[in-house]
């Protein structure tokens, strides 16, 4: 079988499990499988596969056809210009949070080496996007999961990006005493989805994402964010940002909690989608 009979078979099988982009995910699991980029597969089209890569190529076919995402199938997620690795014990980058990046850059834009946490960190997306874009950044990155620590350590030593990673809730009371220092920035995408809306995702989403990165305790949209807001005099330096991704049914809701918790400078930007998500808020110590 040469490499585009392979290719237009996978295409094939993706199309009639309705799965999007058919032809994208079949290009990816055929690069992945034979190490070649799309303009290589393209240009050697009628070169033999063996049965080794065709027999790998059909355990990640049949793992995308069950509705596995194609990040976890492939192990790799692109984010703000970096190839990160993923698994299922972290939540998948999304472009939305490369949004929420380069608002937190423009944050500390006046600021000389600023002090950065990444609070959930996951893959690490967020806190090593920023060490990439500020190398004079001191970033920390905490999370809940040893799991998703373990990935976002192996991303950060792969890439070459120092950040210190540390074992932490960001709902304990404690939380601010365990990741130590003050920062200029506090970063995060935290839980947000009400459990409630569970059924309503896709099955790549509620079914294989860590619930415990997507959904929030006690179907409360807010929770996280009012414990930012009681965290903040011990968490941030005076001047200092929170910038937050949100739910875009409740954008509003996180400012008027933030703005209710004496917290300055509270701006509700909207996602390249026109969606309502990302919200900052400026801590000032004599308020």
């Amino acid at each position: 079988m040469t490499r585009n009979a392979l290719l237009e078979s996978f295409v094939a099988r993706l199309e009639d499990a309705h799965i999007e982009d058919a032809r994208r995910n079949a290009e990816w699991i055929i690069e992945n499988v034979l190490g070649l980029s799309k303009a290589v597969l393209y240009a050697h089209a009628d070169v033999s596969v063996t049965g080794p890569e065709r027999e790998h190529g059909e355990d990640l076919l049949l793992r995308r056809l069950r509705r596995e995402p194609i990040q976890y199938v492939l192990e790799r997620a692109d984010f703000f210009g970096l190839s990160l690795r993923v698994t299922p014990a972290v939540l998948i980058p999304r472009p939305e949070t490369e949004e929420v990046v380069a608002e937190a850059l423009r944050r500390m834009e006046e600021l000389e080496a600023p002090w950065v946490l990444d609070a959930g960190t996951g893959s690490g997306a967020i806190a090593l996007a920023i060490k990439h874009k500020r190398p004079d950044a001191e970033v920390f990155a905490c999370d809940i999961s040893e799991a998703a620590l373990a990935v976002a350590a192996e991303n950060a030593e792969r890439l070459k990006l120092e950040v210190s990673f540390i074992h932490a809730d960001v709902l304990d009371p404690a939380f601010a005493h365990d990741v130590s220092p003050v920062f200029d920035i506090v970063v995060s995408n935290p839980p947000y989805v009400p459990d409630s809306e569970r059924g309503t995702l896709q099955p790549e989403v509620g079914a294989y994402e860590p619930g415990m990165a997507l959904f929030v305790p006690d179907d409360d949209p807010l929770r996280f964010y009012r414990s930012f807001a009681g965290h903040a005099p011990f968490l941030l330096k005076p001047g200092g940002w929170f910038v937050v991704e949100t739910h875009e049914d409740h954008g509003k809701d996180v400012c008027s909690l933030f703005a209710a918790s004496d917290l300055h400078d509270v701006a509700l930007r909207n996602d390249l989608a026109g969606r309502p998500r990302i919200v900052s808020a400026r801590f000032q110590a004599d308020a």
